[in-house]
C-alpha cells in the first residue's frame, strides 16, 4: 500500500481527463459501481479509499481489497487516513470521510475536469446518502462562489461542482452480485465485508487476502446475497439465459 505522500503524488499525476471520483470500500456495491464506471465511456476514474487505522485488521482488510479491486480493473487508486473517533464502534462514518476526502480532492486538484462523485449504494440502503451528501455539494458551490448561502452561487461554480450519482440504486445486493458474476466472475473473490478478519492468507509468502470469520451478520448477508443471486427465478432476458442456469459452471471457476 502506498503512503499518503505517494497517494498525493498520484493525485498530481492522474490522467488529465480524470473526471470521476469513486469511493472504494472493498464491498459489493463499490465493486459493482467500479464495473459500471469502467463500462461508461464518458468516465475516467480515480478510486479513493478512506483508511481507518483505528479499525485494526478490519481497516487493513478494507484497504487491501479496495486496492485489489482497483488494480483488477487497472484504475488509479489512492487513500487517505482519518482517525476521528466518532460513530458506532469508534470509527468514522463513510459519509463524513468519503465526502470530506472528495471535497479536498476537488478543491485542491483543480486541474482535473471533475464531473461525478459515485455513491456506492443499493436499493437496500437508506436515504441518508442522498440527503446528507447534497449538503457537501452546497458547501463546495458556496465556497467556490465566495458566498454565505446558495442565493449567491454562480453558474461557473455550479458547473465546477461535481454531480453525485448512484447508478444502480434500484438494484439489491443480490442483483449487484449477479451482475458481477455474469460480467467479471473472478472479481467476486475480491469482495470484503467481514468486520472480524481471522488473519492473513499468504501463498509462498505472498499476500493473497484476509480470512473472513464466516459467522458475523456481514458474512451471513454476503452469503445470503450470493445464494439469492444463484437461485434466482429462471428467466430469459434479451434472449439470454439468466445466470442461475450457469451456476455450476461458475462454482467451478471461482473460490468461495
Amino acid at each position: 500500500m502506498e503512503s499518503l505522500v505517494e497517494a498525493s503524488k498520484l493525485m498530481n499525476n492522474l490522467p488529465p481527463d480524470t473526471n470521476t471520483y469513486l469511493p472504494m470500500s472493498g464491498g459489493t456495491e463499490s465493486l459493482a459501481n467500479l464495473l459500471y464506471c469502467k463500462h461508461d465511456p464518458d468516465m475516467v476514474i480515480f478510486a479513493g479509499h478512506w483508511y481507518m487505522p483505528q479499525a485494526g485488521e478490519f481497516g487493513e482488510a478494507m484497504r487491501w481489497y479496495s486496492q485489489a479491486q482497483a488494480e483488477y480493473f487497472n484504475v488509479p487508486f489512492g487513500w487517505d487516513t482519518s482517525s476521528i473517533p466518532v460513530g458506532k464502534g469508534g470509527v468514522v462514518s463513510p459519509i463524513i470521510t468519503a465526502m470530506s476526502s472528495f471535497m479536498t480532492n476537488i478543491l485542491t486538484f483543480s486541474q482535473y475536469p471533475w464531473r461525478w462523485f459515485i455513491i456506492s449504494g443499493s436499493a437496500e440502503d437508506d436515504m441518508r446518502w442522498r440527503l446528507q451528501m447534497r449538503e457537501y455539494r452546497k458547501i463546495m458551490a458556496n465556497y467556490m462562489s465566495d458566498c454565505l448561502d446558495s442565493s449567491g452561487v454562480s453558474l461557473n461554480a455550479l458547473v465546477r461542482t461535481p454531480e453525485i450519482r448512484n447508478p444502480m440504486e434500484f438494484m439489491t445486493k443480490a442483483e449487484l452480485l449477479a451482475l458481477i458474476m455474469r460480467e467479471e466472475p473472478e472479481a467476486v473473490n475480491l469482495i470484503w465485508t467481514c468486520p472480524n478478519p481471522q488473519g492473513k492468507i499468504k501463498v509462498d509468502g505472498e499476500m493473497k487476502g484476509y480470512a473472513p470469520c464466516g459467522k458475523c451478520f456481514k458474512c451471513m448477508e454476503l452469503a445470503n446475497a450470493k445464494k439469492h443471486a444463484a437461485d434466482a427465478v429462471f428467466r430469459y432476458q434479451e434472449g439470454k439465459e439468466y445466470y442461475s442456469r450457469t451456476w455450476r459452471e461458475y462454482c467451478k471457476s471461482v473460490k468461495f
